[in-house]
């Protein structure tokens, strides 16, 4: 521990000491963004904290969406649903070109909806390409969509693919040549990319000439540039960087208020989780005000279910904080002194690590014996999509999304293939009812409501508190947008 204070106090001084003798000149239109992940690829299926960077630079989508969930115009000009719903008619905007000036055409977005519908790739929003059943382009500029699925989960299916160069489809991790505001000038992997304006942009021209990405890795350091003038924007910061930035001249805000939501994983078949009441008891010991408060700082707020209730019950109704009566349960149960594993991804993410300190502390007060072992992300993921835990400290993205689009993407909730073991073949066809109505009916009101009841009973998966995606930036950066998961956007950004 003494090391790791030491080398971060290191780090947080050449930074500073680096800022303050080698200021680089940059002109009123080049920004600095600083990035705390490695640029590993610039293909927009793979969403990550670099790519969420990145693909407002290169890419478009064919829709946006606002934080109400409006759709606006963006590749698509205009769409319109028929046939119940069931037939998605899209024309795309004439004029756009990609970065190497090639026009797009509706044979682009096959191409992309294809690629991104294809296992390897790894796309994060394969579930949701399942979903249409047919692809049509009758001319270049029109596309035609045969769904099965409600309005909602399309709309944020056109607002998640973005349309890749279907000519060049090798070059994505490298080259990102897309329809976007900039264009890629230059990549040193592990240490920066340089974007340039793109002056056949089809929309407004962006007001900055380059946007120089630079990979700082060690948050505190991020944060001592920032304060130095070396970097303009840092487009995730913790919640004690945020403290201390709002009390100074920097711009500070939130992104997205809950494109996050801790969780906690629980492997039902695995002994004494394979026992419904103790899987009660770990819900009842977990103060989620606490986790709110600590974890995800004043506008978090506590979740139970991923979205308000259809029988309008308060969280604290629905999730109670009750540590006596968890300690009766796990009596009942048999399973008092248990030795139990929490497995997280605290090597990686430092509040992951706090989450399993607060479940190790309650649940020893409810009985349990827990001991916990923090891997790094990608190794975290692989025991994870394997089932080799019982507990897990967790978090879910995708959580600003349709409820839908949610039960889609996040891999906590799905229903086959579930990593906790969850077998409830009522719960998949209830989930199969509402993502597939395109009209909702009583049927889908029960539906819905049936997927509540899984959630709350089962409990294979406990929500806990949004975690809002927090930023800072110089106080002479204005017009930055960002989309519903919290991505940043830049083309109408410009430098004061």
């Amino acid at each position: 521990m003494a090391h790791s204070v030491w080398h971060r106090s290191l780090l947080l001084a050449t930074a500073l000491f680096a800022a303050s003798h080698s200021l680089p000149a940059y002109a009123a239109g080049d920004l600095r963004i600083g990035l705390q992940t490695d640029i590993a690829s610039f293909d927009p299926t793979r969403l990550n904290t670099s790519t969420a960077v990145t693909n407002g630079l290169l890419f478009d989508t064919l829709i946006t969406l606002d934080a109400n969930r409006k759709p606006s115009p963006a590749l698509a000009e205009s769409w319109a649903f028929s046939d119940e719903g069931r037939v998605l008619t899209l024309h795309l905007r004439k004029g756009v070109v990609f970065h190497d000036g090639r026009p797009l055409t509706s044979k682009d977005v096959k191409f992309s909806f294809d690629y991104a519908a294809t296992p390897k790739v790894g796309a994060n929003i394969l579930p949701f390409t399942k979903l249409v059943e047919k692809f049509e382009t009758p001319d270049d500029q029109t596309v035609v969509l045969h769904v099965k699925a409600s309005e909602n989960v399309i709309l944020d299916l056109l607002d998640l693919l973005f349309v890749i160069d279907s000519e060049h489809p090798d070059d994505v991790h490298t080259s990102g040549n897309g329809t976007g505001p900039f264009k890629l000038e230059s990549y040193e992997p592990g240490q920066n990319a340089v974007f340039v304006r793109n002056d056949n942009y089809w929309g407004p021209a962006p007001s900055l000439d380059s946007i120089e990405v630079t990979i700082l890795p060690d948050s505190q350091a991020a944060v001592a540039q920032l304060r130095a003038g070396t970097v303009d924007f840092l487009p995730t910061i913790t919640t004690d960087n945020l403290a201390q930035l709002s009390k100074l001249s920097f711009k500070t805000g939130i992104a997205s208020k809950d494109s996050y939501v801790y969780d906690i994983g629980i492997q039902v078949q695995k002994p004494p989780f394979d026992k419904p009441e103790v899987r009660e008891a770990v819900s009842l010991a977990i103060d989620r005000s606490r986790i709110a408060k600590e974890l995800g700082g004043e506008s978090s707020v506590v979740k139970c279910l991923p979205w308000p209730s259809r029988d309008d019950k308060t969280e604290s109704e629905l999730c109670p904080y009750d540590p006596a009566k968890a300690r009766e349960l796990i009596e009942k149960a048999g399973a008092k002194g248990a030795e139990v594993e929490i497995l997280g991804g605290g090597e990686s993410d430092p509040s992951l690590a706090t989450l399993s300190q607060i479940m190790q502390a309650s649940l020893a007060d409810v009985g349990l014996t827990a001991k916990i072992t923090d891997l790094s992300n990608s190794a975290f993921v692989s025991e994870f999509r394997k089932g080799n835990f019982q507990l897990t400290s967790h978090k879910y993205g995708r959580a600003s999304r349709s409820p839908e689009a949610l039960l889609l993407s996040a891999v906590v909730f799905w229903s086959d293939g579930n990593v906790m073991g969850l077998k409830n073949p009522q719960y998949g066809s209830d989930i199969q009812n509402v993502i597939t109505a395109t009209k909702p009916d009583d049927a889908t009101l029960q539906a819905w409501k049936g997927v509540e009841k899984a959630l709350l009973s089962d409990r294979w998966v406990l929500p806990l508190a949004t975690l809002p995606t927090y930023w800072a930036s110089s106080p002479k950066l204005d017009g930055v947008r960002f989309t519903l998961d919290g991505s940043p956007l830049f083309g109408a950004a410009k430098l004061q």
